[in-house]
């Protein structure tokens, strides 16, 4: 039975603060580069000696019962309290680190000490490839779990989600705490139950779109004094015994660039289907149309800002076959937006780069920025069944939207925040600004001893991918253990045919083969193993690469391609030379490649073409550099997508004016 003090805190959250603009935003990122000075290193790293010197002096002679003993007296001391001493969260982790050594027989270093200190910080810790997230994470979630409020760890998809939940599982129980998972398949009932463990791991898109279907079912009164009121006079049948979430406070977010920077770019949209015959049919219509359209003539295609506008010859083109439309979709904006979005599904949404489709002709989407499959995931305005016209694939029912909010909104409503991740100081500025995180970087246990062999450039795809087939082959043969990085499903496709061209069979991980993942990427650091993958093989799961392998070398990581953001390409590169380890890795990139072909100019691209062909020094230089602009181009225009999000949150905020901001979906 719910209390009504439960009931009120189980739906009060943090109304999100307004964002600072002009004059005020300069200062704020001032205040912002003051709070990543390395002075908040300094502090963590004294913090963590003071952990480690109670861990090693009055908890190291205790006895297992002794020290369940001792946790069962601290989840007391903290339970509850708003505010806890420095002191006792202290002797708390130490207590967590204890457990970890007697449970799992894990001494936790120095390092994941300071990354769970971090977490009490509300900071965002960049912490390297290999450092141990894992465990620092659930240090940092039994000290939350101890204080009694909701603690959401939020993983970079289900299986992490539910192998990270089950693998802390035994130190959460010795510890007085249960950790719950939800992941995609769960039922109601199912995420119920799980949300009622005090620390809880899943995934943004699965809080998120639960946080909304709780806010659906309670309809238009969900204000915790709202909810006070009618739970004091309420009749039997309450809302709240439909809610799965039991509130939001705490969230320790792994991977928090992807989570809070990539993901911030779409809002979650919790819709329904409806049957709706006359837009399905104009789909196909509207699909047979821009097929007849010519690029130049008809539109114009910009492939920057992956735009396309028809010119007024292609306006009176579909105006001349409007007829064949039902008469609802014939006025001069539905027509011409229908045919729009049939040219961007055309020219802009390609098969085993940006979607699959599945053995039972239903379209699914890959997340650009990990390579998996998105399920569930549809796009929206129409774009989704101009895709399936394309594939000629059944067309299903549009949706309409039910509730909506944007991930950067959503994190902003959490009590505290913090995060991880091996790439977060590309982004500091915007972490800082959007969700007051600081950002500081935590040492790496060992030293760094990774070398990066120099980049290869080559006119076209083909001519890269057989050398990349060569240099991999030479290096199997030499022992060593090979992981190739591509961006899309087609390219790790065509990789694995030029392989099994040259009598090697390669273990290939994409959206397409994605049951196996965890056993792929386990054995893929083996002596003579190749495996190739797209970005899915950045994140998660360690490669583990054996003493003899080491000792020739380690594993060596070949980049098929720059992704539109650094952070990626650093989170690939990242997966050699973990923990101290000898690696190395090279980049290899073609005229051909996506970043270049959609940010360069043309003039440019035309340019370092002829400089290479005609051998002249700097060339290969002048490419590189070219990377460099491509990537910031591209990150430009992934932060003008992020404000746009912001944009959308502030009119609603605007429009509601007149209502509590906690009432605001």
């Amino acid at each position: 039975m719910i209390t009504p003090t439960q009931n009120f805190y189980r739906h009060a959250v943090r109304s999100p603060r307004k964002l600072s603009t002009g004059i005020d935003k300069g200062v704020d990122a001032l205040i912002g580069r003051m709070k990543r000075r390395s002075a908040h290193v300094r502090k963590l790293k004294r913090d963590a000696q003071k952990v480690r010197k109670i861990f090693d002096g009055e908890l190291a002679g205790l006895t297992r019962e002794e020290l369940s003993g001792e946790i069962q007296k601290l989840y007391g001391q903290l339970r509850g309290r708003k505010k806890s001493s420095a002191a006792l969260k202290l002797r708390g982790l130490a207590c967590a680190a204890a457990a970890s050594k007697e449970v799992l027989g894990m001494v936790p270093y120095q390092e994941q000490l300071m990354g769970a200190l971090a977490v009490e910080e509300g900071l965002f810790a960049e912490m390297a490839t290999g450092e141990g997230k894992t465990l620092t994470i659930a240090l940092a979630g039994i000290v939350a779990g101890w204080q009694g409020q909701p603690c959401h760890i939020i993983t970079a998809n289900d299986y992490l989600a539910e192998r990270d939940a089950e693998t802390m599982q035994t130190l959460y129980r010795f510890c007085g705490l249960r950790a719950g998972h939800v992941i995609g398949t769960h039922t109601p009932s199912d995420r119920k139950l799980q949300y009622q463990a005090p620390v809880v791991y899943t995934t943004s898109q699965q809080l998120l779109a639960d946080f909304l279907r709780d806010r659906l079912s309670l309809g238009s009164d969900f204000t915790p004094a709202q909810r006070l009121m009618h739970a004091l006079v309420q009749e039997e049948d309450a809302p709240e015994q439909e809610l799965v979430l039991r509130g939001l406070h705490t969230a320790i977010i792994d991977e928090g660039d992807n989570v809070l920077i990539d993901e911030a770019v779409t809002p979650l949209v919790i819709s329904r289907t409806y049957a709706n015959a006359p837009f399905t049919a104009c789909c196909t219509i509207a699909r047979e149309l821009a097929l007849s359209l010519m690029q130049g003539r008809d539109f114009q295609l910009d492939r920057k800002r992956k735009d396309i506008r028809l010119t007024p010859t292609g306006e009176e083109v579909v105006q001349r076959h409007s007829h064949r439309m039902p008469p609802v979709w014939r006025s001069h904006d539905r027509r011409n937006e229908l045919v729009v979005t049939a040219l961007v599904a055309e020219h802009f949404f390609i098969q085993d780069t940006h979607f699959v489709v599945t053995d039972e002709g239903k379209i699914e989407i890959i997340d650009e920025f990990t390579g998996r499959i998105l399920p569930g995931r549809t796009w929206k305005q129409g774009l989704h069944q101009a895709v399936e016209a394309k594939c000629g694939l059944e067309i299903t029912d549009p949706a309409e939207t039910m509730a909506s909010m944007s991930f950067q909104r959503f994190f902003r409503m959490f009590q505290r925040l913090s995060a991880f991740s091996g790439t977060a100081q590309e982004s500091a500025g915007e972490l800082w600004h959007i969700y007051r995180l600081p950002t500081v970087k935590i040492p790496t246990h060992r030293p760094v001893i990774r070398k990066e062999q120099p980049a290869q450039t080559y006119f076209t795809r083909e001519e890269k991918f057989a050398a990349m087939v060569e240099e991999a082959k030479g290096m199997a043969c030499e022992g060593r253990s090979v992981l190739i990085g591509t961006r899309t499903v087609s390219d790790s496709e065509r990789l694995a045919e030029l392989f099994a061209q040259s009598k090697i069979c390669p273990q290939v991980l994409n959206a397409v083969r994605h049951e196996e993942e965890a056993q792929i990427v386990s054995r893929a650091g083996e002596a003579g193993m190749v495996t190739i993958a797209t970005n899915m093989a950045g994140r998660g799961t360690d490669i583990h690469v054996p003493e003899a392998v080491l000792l020739k070398g380690g594993l060596h990581v070949m980049m098929a391609e720059c992704n539109a953001s650094g952070r990626i390409d650093r989170q690939l590169l990242g997966r050699t030379g973990r923990q101290g380890n000898p690696g190395t890795y090279r980049q290899f990139h073609s005229l051909e490649d996506e970043l270049f072909q959609r940010f360069l100019p043309k003039l440019q691209r035309a340019r370092i073409s002829a400089a290479m062909k005609g051998g002249l020094p700097g060339a290969r230089g002048l490419l590189l550099k070219s990377i460099d602009r491509a990537q910031a181009l591209s990150e430009k225009g992934g932060v003008k997508q992020r404000r746009t999000v912001l944009q959308m949150d502030s009119w609603l905020d605007e429009q509601l004016s007149f209502t509590r901001p906690e009432s605001r979906i």
